[in-house]
């Protein structure tokens, strides 16, 4: 097969959950055979066009910034991105296209360039915004985006969602079962299997871009409650984005600069795993998620999991599924901090939800997911 993974931002430019997932399951389609081009923002120096693991890694229009200076995605960069999209799209023979469903104008891009070359378009589904869109952007901005998400599940049968809660987010907005496969996230269980621990320890441990969406400010604010009941509680902070300047400010009112720490982005995926599974508990305080690709990791280290449960973030299923790994909790600071008192009390449950976690993650290996993917392209070609 020839396939095209249509994004906006592309790994190892960028570090995010669906640019890794589309790298991790590329790589291993190449070494079954098969030809993958990841089209998207060119987010680096040189060539429009790279080679990187057997993948052909296509820069279509260059991204003057991924976040405006509120810290919010842009629009302009997407309409621009989403012309050279088609444009690319028409002179290519693809077998399969699959595009992220939240780069919305190349859902409309890639819609015509299938009706055009008949091809196989698939939507891939991260998550499902709906009015999470205005409480991110805004009243206005949030309607447009609200309009072109609804009006794009209309615009394919072939919907691959992350999670059944992403699959229930589609159902009810009327797109048919049977027009849905769910491959989840991965991990690649392997490499978190022969990752050491580092000298410094920590307590709880946060993960990702510092931005609206991840809500790190959460993060110090259950550091600031625990430190009232274990004033030595360490805690460390992997990431950077347009949150850290009034996360600083945070630490500073709260006077946590002892027992947090910011290290800013890291690029080795092994430094990054040293860091989850030197913590105890790795701290997912998201106002929005699909499947989340650091809470499997987390799991995999050994590491059990404290989430907030909103009605835009909802991963229970997957922490109570094959044995509890972590707690999924109401949105609330009291019961996020007796949450992580918990775990850091209890070391009977503790144990019990690492050992759980490490088994659990092996079912979502990547090898496994790449195989359901490759599996689900092939049934709609044939």
């Amino acid at each position: 097969m020839k396939i095209a993974l249509l994004t906006d931002v592309i790994y190892p430019f960028t570090i995010g959950g669906s640019e890794m997932r589309n790298y991790e399951i590329a790589k291993r389609l190449v070494r079954k055979g098969h030809e993958v081009h990841i089209l998207g923002a060119k987010m680096w120096k040189g060539r429009n066009k790279i080679n990187m693991d057997g993948i052909a890694i296509v820069g279509l229009s260059e991204y003057e910034r991924l976040y405006d200076p509120s810290g919010k995605r842009s629009a302009l960069d997407p309409l621009k991105l989403s012309f050279r999209t088609f444009r690319t799209l028409l002179k290519g023979d693809y077998d399969i296209v699959d595009n992220l469903s939240f780069v919305f104008f190349n859902c409309y891009a890639s819609k015509l360039a299938s009706l055009i070359k008949r091809n196989k378009l698939v939507f891939t589904w991260q998550q499902y915004f709906g009015s999470y869109l205005i409480d991110y952007f805004g009243y206005f901005k949030g309607l447009i985006a609200m309009f072109l998400e609804r009006i794009s599940v209309n615009l394919t049968k072939n919907n691959v969602v992350v999670s059944n809660h992403v699959r229930k987010e589609l159902e009810d907005k009327g797109v048919s079962k049977r027009n849905i496969e769910l491959i989840y996230n991965g991990v690649d269980s392997k490499l978190a299997g022969k990752i050491d621990k580092l000298k410094k320890k920590y307590d709880l441990v946060f993960v990702g871009r510092l931005n609206y969406q991840k809500n790190p400010q959460l993060f110090i604010q259950i550091v600031n409650e625990v430190k009232k009941k274990i004033p030595n509680v360490r805690a460390v902070v992997v990431g950077d984005g347009s949150e850290r300047r009034s996360m600083k400010s945070l630490i500073s009112k709260f006077h946590l600069e002892r027992n947090i720490r910011l290290v800013g982005n890291v690029k080795d995926r092994r430094k990054v795993f040293s860091l989850v599974k030197s913590s105890r508990i790795f701290v997912l305080p998201s106002r929005l998620e699909g499947f989340p690709l650091t809470l499997i990791e987390a799991n995999a280290l050994g590491v059990p999991v404290l989430t907030t449960k909103t009605k835009w973030n909802d991963v229970e299923d997957y922490l109570n599924k094959g044995g509890i790994s972590g707690f999924a909790l109401e949105s609330s600071l009291d019961e996020l901090v007796k949450g992580a008192l918990k775990l850091l009390r209890d070391k009977q449950v503790y144990e019990r939800m690492s050992i759980n976690g490490i088994k659990k993650a092996r079912n979502y290996d990547w090898d496994n997911i790449a195989e359901q993917t490759e599996s689900y392209y092939l049934s709609l070609i044939n």
